[in-house]
């Protein structure tokens, strides 16, 4: 469902621009977000012996669950060291976050004038899946971070219906809807494909404190596209919801249409 590039085949090209490697710092012992939870739970366990009423002791768990997900949402993920980190890995140094060009809001087209140096806007190598973007600068380093994603918050049925929208977790059975479809709201990211399996991204889409960015698992080398995946740890706690957007997302020409219907009925909504 990305935008088809047939009514335009021009190219969009930023200046070439270095994409530099996070600075080294020495080792030390990395911080996981398992243990993070594992020692919440802990301590939760230990004040539980001093509660004798059952009320407190929900209130206590829901506190706990509360914790657990205030932590992964503020934590980022070295792809070096394999665990993740709280502003910065204590091997590589702070996260390496490529900033968009600054556009104000509500200028006409607006997403593809954000775009960062040294990246460029054009036909997709992927078949009918229209723009992408590729670099045309030095190597994208592994461990780059780019985003957040930008767009309008909407309701479920108007996310549903573009292929342009991510659903953001915003606690137990809450969820948000970012989506880029209007240009003028959004940024670069919306023309970023999808990729056709696990092993051909370059990118992957996460959650953090709020926003869904993109970071760099591959070093990205000049005349690549990116292609983005999604991490395990985002999508799992959100369902069907998570799925059907997926779908929409990698699904040019309407390949999964039939997919698409039996979604729509299941959430309520009359059709795309």
């Amino acid at each position: 469902m990305m935008e088809s590039g047939r009514a335009r085949q021009h190219s969009f090209t930023k200046p070439p621009h270095t994409f530099p490697a996070p600075a080294p710092a020495p080792a030390r012992s990395q911080v996981k977000v398992s243990q993070i939870c594992k020692n919440v739970k802990t301590e939760s366990c230990t004040a539980l012996e001093s509660f004798g009423e059952t009320s407190d002791i929900k209130i206590l768990q829901k506190t706990v669950l509360e914790a657990q997900e205030l932590n992964y949402e503020d934590y980022l993920y070295c792809e070096e060291c394999r665990s993740f980190f709280f502003n910065k890995c204590e091997v590589h140094g702070p996260a390496l976050f490529v900033p968009d060009t600054a556009v104000p809001m509500g200028v006409a087209d607006r997403a593809r004038q954000t775009l960062p140096p040294g990246l460029e806007i054009r036909k997709s190598g992927i078949p009918d899946a229209g723009l992408g973007v590729f670099n045309q600068g030095e190597p994208v380093a592994v461990g780059a971070h780019f985003g957040p994603y930008q767009g309008d918050v909407v309701n479920k049925e108007e996310a549903m219906n573009s292929g342009y929208s991510w659903v953001i977790y915003k606690g137990r059975k809450c969820e948000e809807y970012v989506d880029a479809k209007r240009q003028m709201n959004a940024n670069w990211m919306r023309y970023v494909n999808c990729a056709c399996n696990d092993e051909e991204k370059n990118l992957v889409a996460f959650q953090y404190q709020g926003g869904i960015f993109y970071r760099c698992c591959r070093s990205i080398k000049p005349g690549t596209e990116l292609l983005v995946w999604y991490e395990e740890d985002y999508a799992k706690d959100l369902g069907l919801t998570f799925d059907y957007l997926w779908n929409i997302k990698c699904s040019p020409n309407g390949y999964f249409k039939t997919l698409s219907l039996y979604f729509l009925n299941l959430f309520g909504i009359n059709s795309i």
